[in-house]
């Protein structure tokens, strides 16, 4: 089972989660945004501190700008700000809205990336509570699931995550209790890289 968090990071929110992950000894991906790294790059450097893995979720978590071929800009930017940061240099992605044309793929699969995306959307953006939240992982789950969440925001309006902080320790919870392991996804094995969509796909 993979928990993972995207559009941050996003403080206080980012930090409760991290809280949250270390009580529990659990570990978690995050999908950031270069945007967002700049805002808080001590957050991303405490995600890497502690073991989580890191993802690019581009620059502006623009979908507008799959469409438009010119999203490689905001990749790259992206990387760059992760690695500058945190020494970190990633080759998971997962794109805005999980927007994906023929383009896109080759350029992701060209330059190395591994593309993932999810089983399990909370659709936690939308501000549902947390015991929804809790109950669209809980009655979704299946071996190797992977969980959308999110820490972040992408305009300042739709940035309280308070509810998925809520939310997260009754999931973590429910999901041990069905006999769950919770891992990030650089502990994947290659017999599990099915899981996600390669690029080459």
């Amino acid at each position: 089972m993979f928990l993972t968090f995207d559009d941050g990071p996003n403080e206080p929110f980012t930090s409760q989660i991290l809280d949250i992950l270390k009580k529990y000894q659990v570990k978690a991906s995050f999908f950031v945004c270069g945007k967002n790294i700049e805002l808080f790059p001590e957050s991303i450097k405490r995600i890497v501190k502690e073991g989580h893995a890191i993802g690019n979720h581009a620059y502006s978590h623009s979908p507008i700008l799959s469409r438009l071929g010119l999203i490689s800009g905001e990749i790259k930017k992206t990387s760059e700000a992760i690695y500058r940061i945190t020494g970190v240099k990633t080759h998971f992605f997962r794109p805005p809205w999980g927007f994906l044309t023929p383009w896109l793929r080759s350029y992701l699969k060209n330059n190395g990336y591994r593309i993932v995306l999810w089983d399990i959307k909370t659709r936690d953006w939308n501000g549902p509570s947390a015991e929804i939240i809790r109950d669209r992982v809980l009655d979704n789950v299946k071996p190797g699931a992977v969980v959308l969440m999110h820490d972040g925001f992408e305009t300042k309006r739709n940035g309280d995550r308070s509810k998925t902080v809520k939310a997260l320790p009754q999931i973590i919870e429910g999901l041990k209790a069905k006999g769950y392991q919770l891992t990030s996804i650089k502990d994947l094995s290659e017999e599990k890289l099915s899981l996600f969509e390669k690029a080459t796909g």
